[in-house]
């Protein structure tokens, strides 16, 4: 599975009220996430995470791309958490079908 693209509406508010300081300039958007978690059979009520994306150092990022190992036979939708650096999250449920 693969992460195209991520907006984190709070960071991108923050530099816009700076925008007569400093020009809101986020060239690669896994500079504002700070950690991804994934539930690879999200059941709508505990998160289970399957796989986690934390960069050891600040200045790393996050990879973006990931290789799942879905339960056999599971129906259940794919979520995924992303943490921006805020610390405000935001969970995307893929439905199947």
């Amino acid at each position: 599975m693969t992460i195209d693209d991520f907006v984190s509406p709070s960071i991108v508010g923050r530099l816009s009220a700076q925008e007569r300081v400093l020009a809101p300039q986020i060239t690669d958007w896994r500079a504002m996430v700070d950690s991804i978690f994934i539930d690879a059979a999200y059941d709508g009520e505990g998160f289970n995470v399957a796989q986690a994306d934390i960069p050891e150092r600040r200045r790393d990022l996050v990879s973006g791309s990931y290789i799942l190992a879905r339960p056999a036979g599971s129906d259940r939708p794919i979520a995924v958490r992303i943490t921006d650096m805020l610390g405000e999250d935001v969970v995307v449920i893929e439905s199947r079908g």
